[in-house]
């Protein structure tokens, strides 16, 4: 998809040039041919061709006779008019530079081509990210009806009371699969050639992790417009935004999502590259496993006092793996969020539900009041 995408621009930047030159050619009074030359002979009506043409003429001469009749002058948008044809081919070819070009935004010479691939490259990002999201899939599938979530107990063992609650198998495997996936992309960006070619075709690659978060949308009981849903989305995934609208002012174990590493200048351009799409692909799944998480979460039909700890315990081991893993914009602050909902203190919980009844409600701050209306509920908290 890659090479198709690169061969198409490079294509069309030809097309563009050629069409611009031509333009200018046509424009040359050197290619008219005088009438008395054309009609010299010993009859008097034979033409003559001119002793040599290049194909440059000949290109030029074709053009102007099959297009440039009649000769109707137009504005060409700055008050100087030219020959019709010249002006539709300078349009066509658009500015003059292969940056002016791409900040001209102007339409495509080919469009059903661009269009087919682009439909190529969006297939080959779903089959990628299928491939990468299937075990972490699998595993948190049917979480929701696990029983332990019912539990209410003090403590059942004396293991748990020597180490505290421990994340349960179905969050490691997830977790082990995301840690495994880094080794997994490394191989797949260290030809420089072949990362070149993927590159051209990751835009819009977050849109394939769009699915299990409209899915936690509606398991929290709130739906989007379908004008709105994907900015909303959007908002939703980057997560910067949603701090404020959390019940607790404090921020206190959220990461801090604006803050950015600071990379050694000097690293070698080509690791840093290979790191960037690592990354990239690490944080669309990433992404695709947080939405899917939260809305199981949701559809947890109840939850007991014992049961809300050992899934403080699941979120909080999932938000540590993503700190180890060190891509940006993760842990998603939602996790430790709700991960602290569920274990909050009834009337807290409950006082601070209705506090933010007053509040102004935008689309995300209505997801988020919903989904902690639904972590009170599955508590049998009443608000």
């Amino acid at each position: 998809a890659g090479a198709f995408k690169r061969n198409l621009r490079s294509f069309e930047y030809s097309v563009r040039d050629r069409l611009r030159n031509l333009a200018n050619q046509m424009l040359d009074s050197a290619l008219e041919i005088p009438e008395e030359k054309a009609t010299a002979g010993t009859g008097g009506g034979t033409a003559q061709i001119p002793d040599s043409l290049d194909m440059t003429q000949i290109r030029t001469m074709l053009s102007k006779e099959s297009c440039d009749s009649p000769r109707t002058l137009v504005d060409d948008g700055t008050g100087v008019k030219y020959p019709a044809p010249v002006v539709e081919l300078r349009r066509l070819a658009g500015p003059s530079s292969k940056k002016a070009s791409a900040d001209f935004l102007q339409p495509p010479l080919f469009p059903k081509a661009l269009d087919c691939t682009s439909r190529l490259a969006r297939s080959c990002q779903s089959f990628v990210f299928e491939v990468c999201y299937a075990i972490p899939e699998r595993h948190l599938r049917g979480i929701s009806a696990l029983p332990v979530w019912k539990q209410e107990g003090s403590g059942s063992g004396a293991e748990e009371d020597s180490y505290g609650i421990l994340p349960q198998p179905f969050i490691t495997q997830v977790g082990e699969h995301m840690l495994a996936l880094v080794q997994a992309l490394e191989p797949f960006a260290s030809d420089k050639e072949a990362l070149g070619l993927a590159n051209e075709v990751m835009d819009g690659i977050r849109e394939v992790a769009f699915q299990p978060w409209k899915e936690f949308v509606a398991a929290a009981g709130c739906s989007f417009s379908d004008k709105d849903e994907y900015d909303q989305l959007n908002v939703l995934m980057d997560g910067k935004e949603l701090v404020r609208y959390f019940l607790d002012d404090s921020t206190d174990g959220l990461p801090a999502l604006d803050q950015e590493d600071d990379e050694d200048e000097e690293d070698d351009p080509e690791e840093k590259a290979t790191t960037a799409f690592c990354n990239l692909w690490l944080d669309v799944v990433g992404l695709a496993v947080t939405g899917r998480l939260l809305e199981r979460t949701m559809r947890i039909p109840r939850l007991g006092r014992k049961g809300a700890e050992h899934l403080a315990s699941d979120l909080n081991y999932i938000r540590n793996v993503f700190t180890a893993l060190g891509v940006s914009g993760h842990p998603h602050p939602l996790l430790g969020y709700i991960a602290k909902l569920v274990v909050l203190d009834e009337d807290t919980l409950r006082s601070r539900n209705r506090d933010r009844q007053s509040e102004d409600r935008g689309p995300a701050s209505e997801v988020i009041r919903r989904a902690e209306l639904r972590v009170a509920y599955v508590r049998s908290i009443s608000i």
